[in-house]
């Protein structure tokens, strides 16, 4: 039963699999919060100018 289960997971693709999706995850997750940083710049950056002007 062990050879079986060894047979179809190959440790090597896996380890590259891991190292890619956590890549992608890590690199979605910088850019989801850069984005929102940019985000709320912007809407504070307008706040302060409506306020500065108005």
């Amino acid at each position: 039963m062990e050879t079986g289960r060894w047979a179809y997971k190959p440790t090597g693709i896996w380890r590259r699999l891991v190292a890619v999706v956590g890549l992608a995850v890590f690199v979605a997750i910088c850019t989801i919060t850069l984005v929102a940083v940019v985000l709320i710049a912007a809407a504070l950056g307008a706040l302060l100018l409506e306020a500065l002007v108005g």
